[in-house]
């Protein structure tokens, strides 16, 4: 086999290897770079740009979340302490309500008997008189009854 019958055209068999094959092969070594240097560089660029800035703005994301997540979980222990001081000091406050209205209710009794009694002696002093009085008066009118029931 000389060179010209191996690599020009010649009849073809099933494995020949001429210079078409080379030829179609850096064709496409060619071709393959032409498309990744000028049409899927760019591209993968500008994925890559995405890709950087999208992963910047997820990381303030997280950044911003973690520090919310943080002021949410203290605004809820605030919260959550105020509360508990208010439930404490509304306890108290009613304590010591009910503890002052027993004390005036007890204050008011006691005033309320005092002045009864001051009533029922002054009642008894006046019925005590008129009783003193009523039997004069009782006995004047029974004669004046008679008196002129009886005409004498």
């Amino acid at each position: 086999m000389s060179l010209l019958d191996t690599f020009i055209l010649s009849k073809s068999g099933l494995f020949d290897f001429d210079l078409t094959f080379f030829t179609e092969t850096a064709e496409f070594i060619f071709l393959s770079f032409i498309v990744t240097f000028f049409f899927i560089s760019p591209i993968s660029k500008q994925l890559d740009e995405r890709a950087e800035f999208i992963n910047k703005n997820l990381r303030k994301s997280m950044f911003y979340i973690t520090y919310s997540y943080e002021k949410i979980i203290f605004s809820v222990g605030l919260l959550t302490s105020e509360i508990t001081e208010l439930t404490r000091q509304v306890k108290l406050l009613k304590t010591y309500s009910y503890e002052n209205l027993e004390n005036e209710v007890f204050i008011v009794q006691q005033e309320i008997g005092k002045l009864l009694s001051k009533l029922k002696g002054d009642l008894s002093i006046q019925s005590a008189y008129l009783f003193s009085n009523l039997l004069n008066e009782v006995v004047s009118l029974s004669d004046m009854f008679y008196s002129k029931k009886f005409k004498i």
